[in-house]
């Protein structure tokens, strides 16, 4: 058994609105009732019995106030198109009474006395068919009936006659009955597809303004979603600008602070860090300067115990009108907007960033806002990451640095022997003259004083140079500060001239004595220098010839460069690739770890270590310092060292 068919939506609402149309007004043929049957009942009033008048005008009436009481009850149905199918055949049965009311008109034709009044009566019963189709015409099953109804009795009767007139009445009153059942049902038809083109047409448009309502929408959505992308792609600008800067980590946070304030429209931004229940403030943008790093708070003061607690940023712009009103930080700061987030250190809490201000904030956070505060917190840790780390290698490079000098050192330990064994000699010659003389009583104060000022000046020689082996073996922080490049070289000129001599080798300095200052550790300069010097002397020992070292400095570009140059046998173009790798040496008890030191203290310093092939024999190391008037000292960050040749 097949499936009922799926009812049509459009053919059920045009059926809604054919009923709502047959109930509309009263209908003309109601009203043609009302006057035209109390006119026909006057007229034929002499010639018919008035009993069979009377009764007919009775029966109509009655039929006529039925569907005119139809009509009242459907206009005063709150809901009529609920139930439209129920009204429409209540409206059927009533034109039907009303049809067959009309249709009774066959005993006025029975009792017509004469062809005139049968006429007259064709007539009526011919304008009432057609006053229905105006009105009747929106339900075809409701005229058909009232026609029918009231046309069939009179027909009949007339074709059933053998008047010829009779039969030429009926056969005119059945066509003109064909012709209005006809039209009705075309005026039906035309009505139909009307009201469909209608509702699909007020379908169309109502889809028509659906879609461009959702088009409105998407377009409004489109261009929040733009603002916001470019919102974002500002904010990703300025958060670049902030931590691509070249000064100290301390300033970009500052800055930051300074941008977050100016970004997110608060007065006060503050990085603190957090232990146990002591909120230390450790940077601060504050217009009022109230606060200040190194203020420690109460933690259960401040917001941000709740920003721990949350899973990402906790953000609010009216204090006074949230939850928060109840908070010890609004009762004893009135901070009314507030955005904050959690700042973590390689895994572990270390504090919070958050931003405040004392007057509501208008407009709500965005997601951007809660996006960049993450990343500025993110690039915090990192940052504080990174400085632990750095301080942690600065540590580690400072002993390794310890060790190398005190290396350097024990490999000197002969030639330092040697010259302190030579004032301690003649300390101990002029004392066993002097004494000799007294004892013989031979002697005139003039050599007694010439011998004591030369025991003094032998021991002043043997103190400076055991002063300058422990001021080289000492072991102390970093002091970066301006000095002269000559005073670098006449420092440790002692120890290269001992050096040359252990070696043969000799060795100049050239240095304009209207050089910058740079800032530098000197301690750890000159520990370079040495360590570049010994390399190169080791490199021609044990060769025949004059060899040459030539330590010189010159200002190029902003920095000054100072410079180690031999004339020894050079190095292999495989060997001097990989000079400056930790561990690789070309030194039978060497360790290789002299240059890659000196490479991390030219680097802390700011400057690069780089070595040249000398174009006849020979090679220079290279290294930069930062001229002190225009230089700042970079927190950590390496410059890889480049190898040229040439």
């Amino acid at each position: 058994m097949l499936p009922d068919p799926a009812p049509d939506p459009g053919a059920q609402c045009a059926g809604i609105q054919q009923v709502q149309r047959l109930y509309a007004r009263i209908p003309l043929d109601v009203v043609v009732s009302l006057l035209i049957a109390p006119a026909l009942v006057f007229s034929v009033w002499n010639a018919i019995p008035s009993s069979v008048l009377l009764i007919w005008l009775v029966l109509l009436e009655v039929s006529v106030v039925i569907r005119l009481t139809l009509i009242f009850i459907f206009q005063r149905c709150p809901h009529p198109e609920e139930d439209a199918t129920r009204w429409a055949v209540r409206y059927v049965w009533a034109c039907l009474a009303s049809g067959v009311s009309w249709g009774g008109a066959v005993l006025l034709l029975i009792y017509s006395p004469s062809l005139i009044y049968d006429v007259l009566i064709v007539l009526v019963l011919g304008g009432i068919l057609m006053s229905g189709l105006l009105t009747l015409t929106p339900v075809l099953k409701a005229y058909l009936a009232y026609a029918l109804a009231l046309s069939l009795p009179p027909i009949l009767w007339l074709l059933w006659q053998n008047d010829p007139i009779h039969i030429t009445l009926g056969v005119a009153s059945l066509l003109y009955l064909l012709l209005a059942v006809g039209i009705a049902h075309h005026g039906y038809q035309t009505l139909n597809q009307s009201l469909r083109l209608t509702l699909r047409n007020k379908a169309l448009i109502q889809s028509s303004l659906t879609a461009k309502e959702h088009a409105e929408q998407d377009h409004r959505q489109l261009a929040e979603q733009q603002i916001a992308l470019m919102d974002s792609v500002e904010a990703m600008r300025e958060l670049y600008r902030v931590i691509s800067s070249s000064v100290r980590c301390a300033e970009r946070m500052r800055a930051m602070l300074v941008m977050g304030c100016q970004r997110f429209g608060l007065a006060t931004g503050i990085l603190a860090r957090i232990e146990g229940n002591c909120y230390e403030i450790v940077q601060v943008q504050s217009p009022s300067g109230e606060i200040n790093p190194g203020d420690i708070l109460d933690l259960g003061d401040t917001y941000c115990r709740d920003t721990l607690r949350a899973q990402g940023p906790l953000g609010f712009e009216h204090a006074a009108a949230s939850v928060q009103r109840y908070h010890p930080c609004y009762q004893k700061s009135r901070l009314e907007a507030y955005l904050g987030v959690s700042v973590w250190v390689n895994g572990s809490l270390y504090g919070t960033l958050n931003f405040s201000d004392r007057q509501p904030r208008a407009t709500p956070f965005t997601t951007v806002d809660r996006e960049l505060i993450q990343l500025m917190a993110q690039w915090i840790g990192g940052a504080l990451e990174q400085e632990r780390m750095a301080a942690a290698s600065q540590r580690q490079q400072a002993l390794l640095a310890h060790a190398s000098r005190l290396n350097t050192l024990g490999e000197m330990a002969s030639g330092l022997v040697h010259e302190i064994n030579q004032p301690i000699t003649a300390i101990m010659l002029y004392t066993d003259a002097g004494l000799a003389r007294l004892r013989n009583r031979s002697f005139e104060w003039d050599e007694l004083r010439e011998t004591l000022e030369k025991i003094a000046a032998q021991s002043a020689r043997a103190g400076a140079i055991i002063q300058q082996i422990r001021h080289f073996a000492r072991r102390s922080k970093p002091q970066y500060v301006p000095v002269h490049v000559n005073d670098l070289f006449d420092e440790i000129s002692d120890f290269l001239n001992l050096e040359a001599q252990r070696h043969a080798v000799r060795i100049r300095y050239a240095a304009s004595p209207a050089l910058p200052l740079v800032l530098a550790d000197a301690l750890q300069i000159q520990q370079v220098i040495l360590n570049l010097v010994r390399n190169a002397m080791d490199a021609m020992d044990a060769r025949k010839g004059i060899f040459m070292i030539l330590v010189s400095a010159h200002l190029d570009q902003g920095v000054v460069e100072i410079s180690v140059q031999d004339n020894g046998p050079g190095l292999e173009p495989g060997v001097l690739s990989q000079l400056l790798y930790p561990f690789f040496t070309t030194k039978p008890q060497g360790l290789g770890l002299g240059l890659p030191i000196s490479q991390s203290i030219v680097e802390a310093h700011g400057g690069r270590l780089w070595v040249t092939s000398n174009p006849g024999s020979g090679v220079t190391f290279h290294f930069t310092l930062p001229v002190a008037g225009n230089a700042d000292l970079p927190e950590s960050a390496p410059i890889a060292l480049s190898i040229e040749t040439g």
